[in-house]
């Protein structure tokens, strides 16, 4: 997953950030993420649409709105 993000190009950094934060905490929600990256809320956005593409996290509730997403594979290791 690490080559998936480094991959991003300007995203790259940000996204290693909140890769790195993923181990910590493998289900966020985008203010989460926010708080994390440093990013607003548009970017923010962006980023997890962007991991969400590469297979990293999968959004978990099904809701519009305080969306759950899920680093799953990372999950999986553990159970």
């Amino acid at each position: 997953d690490v080559h998936k993000v480094m991959a991003l190009g300007r995203a790259s950094e940000r996204g290693k950030i909140l890769l790195d934060s993923l181990y910590k905490a493998p289900l966020v929600q985008i203010r989460t993420v926010e708080k994390v990256t440093g990013l607003k809320n548009p970017n923010a956005l962006l980023l997890v649409a962007k991991f969400e593409k590469l297979g990293i996290l999968k959004e978990i509730t099904g809701r519009k709105r305080n969306r759950v997403f899920s680093y799953q594979n990372y999950i999986d290791l553990f159970q």
